[in-house]
């Protein structure tokens, strides 16, 4: 078990599959919680995608690194027995089973409550706890449909709708969500003495990551609002397709400084993402390339006006332009060398053997008890008071004796 870290002593039930349980427990056990997966006797489902072993797979290991895996079949009254042991022992537990499932094991709030009432429980679903969807199964895919947040990306791929690939990331976000709640009700409990009930989900935090967009003030309407209360209701009359509602949306969304000054470009040899944000780097962006942007230099200038979006749009050329004579490193040694945020356009296999990520330890190795060894991503914070220590994810069911023979239950090892 964890014995340093912030939550060094805190017993936590992981009843999680797939992304955003497991790795809302990852979370727990990076700052040092017991965090103890149950699973069932075939295992998460997320061992058998893409696998490198049997009950191994290459998306299991970087999402539950440092948890313990205890196997039980809560059909068999032995197993449920030990179960009930656990929860006796529990502080908290996480759950992104549907409603219907967890009350069917008998793992949701009301079944385990009532057997230890200063369990925190938090509860992540898919859209939430009430409303018409509320006992439907989600995931980060159709997520990113419903919320708005593929739409609001705007890629297309062969006149396709193109999601966010590079990671889950509504996932990601609910598991944070999901870690905070357990941390928060923990607090609670210290003053109370009582647990409780959290829940989160996929929608609000999909919701949440977009909030800048979703915004809306009722007096003063946004362009892209106005565009969709009153244009797109004329182009889908007009038979508009996806891809043409696309172009008209982003047209909209994305300001024209934005395609300029905060955006990646095309160079010479790859890519380089431009991080100018703030006036004062676009201005040094400006005298750096030799430009002129009166929009940006002259604080009385129009930005409604025709004649501010034709500069944007000629800008918009020549930098793409100019971008596109040298290479990734000479740029990134001059702007650098001008105070201008950039970094080039990498791949996630680059960032392996990274010096900066290997020196904050945000990639570590670990030895598998299947026998390799890998790098995953490390903690996402440090503590300077001590750390646990970090671990591989467990294979399945391999704590199950250990744990249970703490609790002083005597079962068979799994086969």
């Amino acid at each position: 078990m964890n014995a340093s870290g912030p939550l060094a002593g805190i017993r936590v039930i992981e009843f999680g599959n797939f992304i955003a349980g497991p790795f809302a427990g990852q979370l727990l056990a990076d700052m040092g919680a017991d965090v103890i997966k149950i699973e069932p006797p075939t295992g998460d489902p997320w061992r058998h995608q893409n696998p490198v072993a049997p009950n191994e797979s290459r998306v299991f290991l970087p999402l539950n690194r440092g948890v313990r895996s205890v196997c039980l079949d809560l059909k068999n009254p032995a197993d449920r027995n030990a179960l009930d042991k656990i929860v006796d022992s529990a502080d908290a537990v996480i759950s992104n089973n549907r409603p219907d499932t967890a009350a069917k094991l008998g793992i949701d709030y009301e079944s385990l409550s009532a057997r230890n009432p200063k369990l925190v429980y938090v509860e992540i679903t898919a859209y939430g706890p009430e409303g018409p969807r509320a006992g439907m199964p989600g995931f980060d895919m159709i997520m990113q449909g419903y919320s708005g947040a593929m739409a609001n990306e705007g890629k297309l791929t062969d006149d396709q709708p193109d999601p966010v690939w590079s990671s889950s990331y509504i996932d990601f976000s609910t598991a944070y969500a999901a870690a905070g709640a357990v941390m928060a009700g923990l607090l609670e409990r210290g003053r109370t003495g009582k647990g409780q009930k959290a829940s989160t989900s996929l929608l609000a935090n999909a919701l949440a990551m977009q909030t800048m967009r979703l915004v809306r003030i009722n007096e003063i309407p946004s362009p892209v609002q106005k565009w969709y209360d009153n244009e797109r209701p004329a182009l889908i009359v007009d038979g508009a397709d996806y891809t043409r509602l696309q172009s008209d949306y982003q047209r909209l969304l994305r300001p024209l400084e934005y395609r300029c000054y905060y955006r990646a470009f095309r160079t010479k040899d790859g890519g380089m993402a431009l991080g100018t944000l703030a006036l004062h780097a676009r201005l040094r962006l400006l005298d750096f390339l030799g430009l002129k942007d009166p929009r940006m230099q002259d604080p009385s200038f129009d930005l409604a006006s025709p004649e501010a979006d034709r500069i944007g749009r000629e800008l918009i050329q020549t930098m793409e332009a100019i971008f596109a004579e040298r290479t990734t490193e000479e740029w990134f040694r001059e702007l650098r060398a001008n105070d201008i945020p950039c970094e080039p356009i990498r791949f996630i296999e680059e960032l392996i053997t990274d010096e900066q990520a290997l020196a904050n330890s945000y990639v570590i190795e670990l030895d598998h008890p299947a026998g390799f060894t890998y790098r995953t991503s490390g903690p996402v914070v440090q503590f300077s008071n001590g750390m646990p220590e970090m671990r591989p994810s467990p294979s399945l069911g391999q704590h199950t004796v250990e744990v249970l023979s703490e609790l002083g239950i005597s079962l068979p090892e799994p086969d």
